[in-house]
């Protein structure tokens, strides 16, 4: 587990490498970038768990729901247009 001042300095490094190479990115940009390649040691626990619940559900027989048909169903709750 890192401290918040390792998390600072490896922040301040990935930005400034970012930077240097020439992207033009926001400071939140940035810092999403950051978290997205350093997630926190809970976010990646839960990360895990869920993906290891979705292979015993696979496994299980669960083959979840095609995308339109759960799209329809929450345009028909909100009443969108189709």
């Amino acid at each position: 587990m890192s401290s918040p001042y390792q998390d600072l300095q490896s922040f301040s490094k990935f930005a400034l490498d970012h930077l240097g190479g020439g992207a033009v990115l926001t400071l939140d940009e940035l810092f999403e970038l950051w978290r997205i390649e350093n997630p926190a040691a809970t976010d990646y626990s839960e990360n895990v768990a869920a993906i290891s619940g979705a292979i015993e559900d696979y496994k299980n027989g669960d083959r979840g729901r095609v995308a339109g048909e759960l799209s329809r169903e929450l345009r028909q709750q909100l009443e969108t247009p189709q």
